[in-house]
């Protein structure tokens, strides 16, 4: 998902710069900048699983004998 997003943000970014209408310009900063939000998110979100390791015993169940 964070490199869909990123590449999201790089196609809006290239586009922008291509583009000469002011405003189809400042609609696709428009959605890089939301992009730049979400993958800034997902970093966030992703750094902080990573940092916190669950317990194996949550994912395989107990075996009664």
């Amino acid at each position: 998902m964070l490199m869909s997003k990123m590449d999201n943000q790089k196609f809006y970014n290239e586009q922008a710069l291509k583009i000469s209408n002011p405003m189809a310009r400042q609609f696709f900063i428009n959605l890089r900048d939301e992009e730049m939000e979400h993958i800034g998110i997902l970093q966030k979100k992703i750094h902080a699983l990573e940092g916190k390791p669950f317990p194996i015993s949550k994912i395989v169940p107990k075996i009664q004998l």
